[in-house]
């Protein structure tokens, strides 16, 4: 190994180089000048042998591995810490709160735990029956319940007494919401097509509605593609209804359905001059050609009233 150079002659090589730059310039009285010097002086000062810096990046790197290893201990003791035992309020179902343990990943009773381990159970909540129309309530929290969790008990508790939305006229029940529930797109966040909150039909189930389970929609869907109706055309529809006549009827020909159609249009023209004589006001019997008969019992009244002046005038 080659020797190691002296610190101290480093530094006196240093500051040789700097009275070398600087020779001729001290005996100026100029600032630019001692700015100069001042310069050269403080790089000199700085100036840091290999070593020197070779132990300032090992220094550095020290302290970053020291930094890394800390924040790895504090990661690890904030991750199996001990939890302390979980409690819930008097009349509370466990069910309806989630675990602790699992949320943390190391729950050891699996099914045999009381408390819930469905992430999704702090957002599901009581769910909404479908007899209420909730909108003349106050607004309530959303949450996202989906109709495959319902059952048909929840459904059929029919609320008695139902206080009746202001802006609802009618007892129709509207068919956005219909289709909503059927199609198990109803839910806390569905929002009526016909005006949200302002849609003037109810939203609550008709007396007598089933809901039907997931399963028994499959079925039924499965049903009707095995059905032979779903590939039934119109031709083989029309030739199936045709064997079903009977008795002595007239064969369609062109001309028959010719004469069958003109005697539709004329019997379908004189019910509508039918009902427009029933509904005819006096404007329209003058229109129609009855304001002649009109004018002439207006003049006939209007010369048999100057007869009589006129016969008035010759006694006086």
């Amino acid at each position: 190994m080659p020797p190691k150079k002296d610190a101290g002659k480093l530094k006196g090589s240093a500051t040789k180089v700097v009275e070398d730059k600087t020779f001729g310039m001290k005996n100026k009285k100029g600032s630019t000048a001692k700015k100069q010097i001042e310069q050269l002086k403080s790089q000199a000062a700085s100036a840091k042998t290999p070593e020197q810096k070779r132990k300032d990046a090992e220094k550095a790197q020290k302290e970053r591995e020291k930094a890394a290893s800390e924040a790895a201990k504090r990661e690890t003791a904030e991750l199996f810490k001990p939890v302390q035992a979980q409690k819930v309020p008097f009349g509370v179902d466990p069910k309806t709160v989630l675990c602790i343990f699992f949320k943390q990943g190391n729950c050891e009773k699996g099914k045999k735990c009381k408390f819930s381990h469905d992430p999704a159970v702090e957002r599901k909540g009581e769910k909404k029956n479908l007899y209420q129309d909730t909108r003349e309530a106050d607004e309530e929290a959303k949450w996202k319940d989906g109709m495959e969790d319902w059952d048909e008990e929840k459904l059929r508790q029919v609320v008695l007494s139902k206080h009746g939305n202001p802006k609802t006229t009618t007892d129709k029940v509207c068919k956005f919401f219909i289709e909503a529930v059927e199609n198990g797109k109803y839910g806390w966040l569905w929002t009526c097509p016909n005006g949200g909150d302002k849609c003037m039909y109810k939203h609550s189930l008709p007396p007598g509605f089933i809901l039907k389970t997931h399963d028994q929609r499959a079925a039924e869907k499965a049903l009707l593609d095995k059905s032979p109706l779903r590939t039934l055309t119109l031709e083989d529809f029309l030739e199936s209804e045709r064997h079903k006549l009977s008795g002595t009827l007239t064969p369609v020909t062109p001309a028959s359905f010719a004469l069958w159609k003109q005697q539709r249009l004329d019997k379908k023209a004189a019910e509508e001059e039918a009902r427009r004589a029933k509904e005819a006001t006096g404007r329209a019997m003058f229109e129609r050609g009855g304001g002649r008969g009109v004018r002439m019992r207006m003049r006939m009244r209007m010369r048999m009233g100057m007869r009589r002046g006129r016969g008035m005038g010759m006694g006086t």
